[in-house]
């Protein structure tokens, strides 16, 4: 197996916080909203195409009032409350400072809108990446074999050389049939020792 000279690391549920239940949980707005969101999932298909960057935030507004019953200024509500749910996860920051010092290439891939990202690229942590790739800029979304190849061939990465980290198994598994090394992130105890043991 190659040495890992770059750490390619997704965003939500990686680097900021991803907790769909807890979001839930704490919305204190409409009930219709996360009544459905429970019931059937987050806006049908509207929220993949919103990070994809071919939905703008006023369709979506529009098109997920509609699709729920609940007035627009509801979902503008919600939408901004998902958006404030997304605290930096310390363990992920200290380990890309740790990684940036060691000499490590570091990356973002991301399926985000273009507001979120706007609403994150501004924390301390996004100075150590090298480079990203934001879904909504480059109009695919992960687990599209394009992206992945994107990152890649942008960067001029070799994917034997390259970890990625991802909290979901589907964009896992599709970064794995490119060659790319993998971990699975979740918030289990030993997750950043297991990067790191990745990395020896």
């Amino acid at each position: 197996m190659s040495e890992i000279k770059n750490v390619i690391f997704d965003l939500g549920g990686v680097v900021v916080k991803w907790d769909p239940v807890g979001v839930l949980n704490g919305f204190k707005g409409d009930p219709a909203i996360t009544r459905y969101i429970r019931e059937r999932g987050f806006f049908a298909d509207y929220w993949r195409d919103y990070d994809k960057g071919t939905l703008s935030r006023e369709k979506l507004v529009e098109r997920t009032a509609a699709l729920i019953g609940c007035s627009e200024e509801s979902c503008e509500e919600f939408i901004l409350h998902v958006m404030n749910s997304l605290d930096t996860l310390p363990g992920t920051e200290e380990l890309i400072k740790e990684l940036s010092g060691k000499g490590y290439r570091l990356y973002c891939l991301s399926n985000m809108s273009v507001e979120f990202y706007d609403y994150l690229k501004v924390r301390d942590v996004f100075n150590y990446f090298d480079g990203q790739i934001i879904s909504a800029l480059e109009h695919m979304v992960k687990p599209e074999r394009e992206i992945y190849e994107l990152i890649l061939n942008r960067f001029h990465l070799k994917a034997e050389e390259s970890l990625f980290i991802d909290d979901l198994l589907p964009n896992i598994e599709a970064a794995r049939k490119l060659g790319i090394q993998t971990v699975h992130f979740s918030l289990r105890p030993n997750i950043y020792e297991t990067i790191r043991e990745k990395l020896r």
